[in-house]
């Protein structure tokens, strides 16, 4: 199976290059290969250009989705926060520290776990540890609006399915890697390793009962297998399973057929208060919105303000537009993670970051689509806006994931640390042949010119004298340049190295060229220099 489906050749509609120029039109000269190679290895901030660029649209929209998310969770949660707690900003302040906890975990990701460690063996004793996880909320969770997906550790309240998700795409990246790239699984291994790493996660999450989580790791997964290079016969027939299992598992529970076919606006005190209040808050919004903070909604009209139902918050207070610009600040994250995808020079780091991109956008999507009353509401958070320290968390170890990519996407090579140093590759330091180092070692700065002090030719005779660096006079003879004993003539020691290997570190000379040009071009003889051929022969060479 193929990793990539580009197709070669250029489009249907672009000019052919070899074609004929227009009369009377100059002719476009091709640009060079090379100038488009530097043109793309610009760097900022010593990283090249390509890499870069999406990297800082990823964390600018992601800090900009994150100060915007506690402005608005400050917004929709005063008011209850006032009456039941005693403070308007008791939400604001755990909000805040959900969002500290998460960022130290997307630092510790991104900086300290490297993609070498998440493709090695210790990552199943992750994933045994978070599917132990799943088996504790089973026996020992709290249940609440008849569903356990919660568990208290220390004192903290925990949603485990929600750590479940980036532990799946990393498995499941980890699993591809091992069968695209280092060819050490057959198919046959391959399915049943990759049918284990997501079948069991899922049958825990689905006995909680979580099937809008069990929706969004699918998905992902799904998602992972097509940018993986899967043929679109296996893609489709998985398309297809996946449509029936989650139509059995709808048909057989009463309340998810009820959330299908329940109509809200037929009952809009009981089963479809929320949808209905989210659909006035839209409404009352209009073009502009109400402006930050004069929500009327969340006075005890809507439940879960803060929470599930914020983007009705969000849309009631900024309105259609404010809207809009929420939408395509998410939507550049999703583009920027999807580009630093690109950019990735193995399988697993691709797959890590499509991945993540998809997980995002799909709770995006599910969350959103819920609150419009296109799709059921499952429960779901707006990824990095939504109260809720699980879902926050588990957001930005995500976006870790996604920095750890971009920062692997630029590896630095040997070359890259001897160019920094001004040293040549497999020569003397503490890494070369004194000390056995893996890449020859380095060799010492090079403080100013190898080239020595300067050297003038004379007008007519060959031999030159030695110059200071600011032209005077000359300092010691130079013998003729005539035969072997004048290269070795004792009393020049630049004359004893026969080349520029040989030399020591500044004590190779250099030509002067800053006298007269005439007096240049003359050979050793006096005569003119030939430029080939009989043409170019002086008279006296005839």
């Amino acid at each position: 199976m193929p990793i990539s489906r580009r197709t070669e050749g250029r489009p249907s509609g672009a000019p052919d290059s070899a074609a004929a120029p227009e009369r009377g039109r100059p002719r476009r000269v091709p640009h060079d290969a090379s100038e488009h190679s530097a043109l793309g290895e610009r760097l900022i901030a010593g990283v090249p250009a390509r890499i870069m660029r999406p990297r800082l649209a990823f964390l600018a929209s992601l800090l900009a989705i994150l100060a915007f998310g506690l402005l608005m969770v400050y917004s929709a949660s005063s008011v209850e926060a006032l009456s039941e707690y005693g403070s308007s900003t008791y939400f604001l302040v755990r909000q805040g520290i959900f969002i500290a906890v998460g960022l130290a975990g997307m630092l510790l990701i991104a900086t300290i776990v490297p993609l070498d460690f998440m493709r090695s063996g210790a990552m199943w004793g992750v994933w045994l540890a978070f599917l132990f996880l799943l088996v504790a909320v089973l026996i020992a969770g709290e249940e609440r609006g008849g569903a356990t997906r919660w568990i208290v550790i220390a004192g903290q309240q925990f949603q485990p399915s929600e750590f479940v998700k980036p532990v799946v795409i990393v498995t499941a990246a980890k699993i591809f890697y091992e069968y695209y790239e280092e060819r050490s699984l057959d198919t046959a291994r391959f399915i049943a390793m990759l049918g284990v790493c997501v079948a069991l996660p899922l049958m825990l999450i689905i006995a909680e009962p979580d099937l809008g989580s069990c929706l969004i790791i699918a998905g992902t997964v799904f998602a992972m297998c097509y940018f993986a290079g899967f043929s679109y016969k296996v893609i489709l027939s998985v398309l297809v399973a996946g449509v029936i299992v989650t139509i059995a598992f709808i048909v057989s529970a009463d309340y998810r057929m009820a959330r299908v076919n329940s109509d809200p606006w037929s009952d809009p005190y009981d089963s479809g208060y929320q949808a209905v209040l989210a659909i006035m808050a839209f409404a009352s919004g209009g073009l502009f919105g109400r402006g930050i903070g004069n929500s009327t909604m969340k006075y005890h009209y809507l439940p879960e303000a803060h929470n599930d139902y914020i983007l009705a918050i969000i849309g009631e207070e900024l309105g259609f537009f404010g809207m809009l610009i929420f939408f395509a600040v998410y939507a550049l994250m999703v583009f920027s993670i999807f580009k630093i995808a690109e950019q990735s020079p193995t399988i697993q780091g691709k797959l890590i970051a499509y991945g993540s991109g998809v997980l995002i956008m799909l709770q995006f999507l599910i969350n959103a689509l819920g609150i419009l009353g296109v799709t059921p509401m499952t429960g779901k958070t707006m990824p990095f806006i939504s109260y809720g320290g699980s879902s926050m968390i588990t957001m930005l170890a995500i976006a870790g994931l996604v920095l750890r990519v971009s920062l692997e996407s630029n590896p630095r090579t040997v070359h890259d640390v001897f160019r920094a140093r001004m040293a040549v590759v497999g020569e003397g330091g503490p890494d070369g042949p004194d000390g056995g180092g893996p890449y020859g070692g380095e060799a010492p700065v090079i403080e100013g010119s190898t080239a020595g002090p300067a050297r003038r030719r004379s007008e007519r005779s060959s031999a030159f004298s030695v110059v200071d660096g600011a032209g005077g006079a000359p300092s010691r003879p130079r013998p003729p340049r005539g035969g072997a004993q004048a290269r070795g003539a004792a009393g020049d020691p630049a004359s004893r190295y026969r080349s520029r290997a040989d030399a020591p570190a500044g004590g190779y000379e250099r030509i002067n060229l800053d006298y007269d040009p005439v007096a240049r071009l003359r050979s050793r003889d006096g005569y003119a220099p030939r430029s080939g051929g009989r043409a170019g022969r002086s008279r006296r060479d005839r």
